[in-house]
């Protein structure tokens, strides 16, 4: 199963690249388009041990950011961190599938854009 999402490294606004999410559960595929969908622009992050890691990362600092953890035989999301911009006192996170949607299902997209010097979300103008 391939899906589009922003190549690690890449600049905001760049191509995106198709990554392969072959071995990954057709729930876990729909939680990296439902991340996609609130602009947090998925890419795969570094191999860990027997997880893989998709880093979240809308765009401007007050964005939501974090990761989603993946069992690498499973293809299963085992945990999530999401934090609301960096002004956030307190990240969020979730254990298992259904409470890794959930918390995404919250997450609300960023007016936030590149170089955005706003003092607070509220100053984002959309």
């Amino acid at each position: 199963m391939n899906t589009t999402l922003a190549a690690v490294g890449q600049a905001p606004g760049s191509a995106e690249t198709t990554i392969d999410l072959t071995g990954v559960t057709a729930y876990t595929a729909g939680i990296v388009r439902l991340a996609e969908a609130k602009g947090l622009r998925p890419a795969w992050g570094r191999l860990h041990g027997r997880t893989r890691r998709i880093i979240l990362d809308a765009v401007g600092p007050h964005g939501a950011f974090g990761s989603n953890v993946i069992g690498r035989s499973s293809g299963k999301i085992l945990r999530a961190e999401v934090i609301h911009g960096n002004d956030a006192k307190v990240p969020r996170r979730a254990t298992g599938t259904n409470a890794v949607r959930a918390l995404l299902l919250e997450v609300t997209p960023s007016a936030c854009r590149q170089g955005c010097t706003a003092q607070s979300p509220s100053a984002c103008c959309p």
